[in-house]
Order: structure tokens, then C-alpha cells, then sequence
């Protein structure tokens, strides 16, 4: 199950962030071609009570760093929260992966297990590490990061769920959906004689 937990954490919040430096670079540029000043994208909003941009992104990694260290059994790294351009959180994004990279599989043995204890403003929670990624790390990240994809979207950056899903590791593509996906289509079998 170790292996499992590790499977399902580090090198799923990997690609995803790879993903999520990809939109922001896409962003970027969108706006540089547009004539945009990239403050606003960065500060946009789907709704008035929902995070901008850049804190949506900041919270993205922060889910993704926090929930490998606590399953590793490990300080995750504090980062002071102050970004403000799209090379600021380009770093933060390659921050984490730094971190991430420095995690090996064998740290997240036993963490299905492992008791995981969070102290929020609001008051305590109390996980098994299984529960704790599936409960809490994995669908607050996704949140966060699908906040970040829909604010680029609907700031009208030329995004789709390409880029969002990226090329999935493992997955093997043949026909329209590679293309699509952006991947490599996987060879063509030699037909036996």
C-alpha cells in the first residue's frame, strides 16, 4: 500500500504542477500579445468571494508540498506568500518540484497509516495519511488548480483540457487523441508474417 500512496502523491502533484506552469507561461504570453498588463489576469477572480490567481496558484503548491511531507514524514518548506508576477510563481512552482524531487518513494512507507494532525486557524483535523490525501490533499489541490485553469479561461487565454490534463504518464494514445492530447502516438505494431 506504501507504494500505492507514494504512486498517488508525489508524481501526481509533479505532472500537475508541470501542467500548471505551463498554463501560467501560456498566460503570460497571452497577455504580452494582447497588449494586457499581466496584474490583471494575475489578480482576476471567478467570483468576489473566490481567491485570485496568484494566491490560487500559491495554494496549489502549498497543498502539493505540504500533503508529500506530511506523508514522507518531513517539514515541508514555508514560502513567504508574495508573489506577484508570472516569473515569481514560475520559481515557486520549480520550488516545490525541487522539494518534491528530493523525496524518495521508500520516505512514504507506511503513510497510509501514518497519523496526520493539521492545525488550521479554524480548529484541528486528524487524518490516517490514506485519508488525508484522499479527503483532504488531492481534492483541495484539484480545486485550487482548476480555480487557477478557469480564471485563465475565462479571461479568455487560449487554454483547453489538454492543457490542463497534459500528456498523462502511462497512458499509451493511438489515433485523433494523441494529436489532441498533444502526445506521441504510441508505434505501430509490425504485423506478424
Amino acid at each position: 500500500m506504501s507504494d500505492l500512496i507514494y504512486q498517488c502523491s508525489k508524481p501526481i502533484f509533479v505532472h500537475h504542477l508541470k501542467n500548471l506552469s505551463g498554463l501560467l507561461k501560456k498566460a503570460a504570453a497571452d497577455a504580452k500579445a494582447r497588449g494586457i498588463d499581466p496584474a490583471v489576469l494575475l489578480n482576476s477572480r471567478l467570483a468576489p468571494d473566490m481567491f485570485p490567481l496568484v494566491r490560487q496558484v500559491q495554494i496549489a503548491t502549498d497543498h502539493a508540498k505540504g500533503c508529500c511531507a506530511r506523508l514522507a514524514g518531513v517539514d515541508s518548506p514555508v514560502f513567504a506568500d508574495d508573489e506577484t508576477t508570472f516569473a515569481e510563481l514560475e520559481a515557486r512552482i520549480k520550488r516545490t518540484l525541487k522539494f518534491l524531487a528530493g523525496l524518495k518513494a521508500s520516505q512514504f512507507a507506511g503513510a497510509e497509516a501514518r497519523d496526520i494532525v493539521m492545525q488550521i486557524p479554524i480548529g484541528k483535523l486528524s487524518f490516517t495519511g490514506v485519508n488525508y490525501l484522499n479527503g483532504w490533499a488531492l481534492p483541495n489541490f484539484y480545486f485550487h488548480y482548476s480555480a487557477a485553469y478557469n480564471i485563465l479561461r475565462h479571461n479568455g487565454v487560449g487554454l483547453g483540457k489538454g492543457d490542463y490534463l497534459g500528456v498523462m504518464p502511462g497512458v499509451k494514445m493511438t489515433g485523433k487523441i494523441a494529436k489532441m492530447m498533444g502526445a506521441k502516438a504510441a508505434p505501430k505494431r509490425k504485423k506478424k508474417r
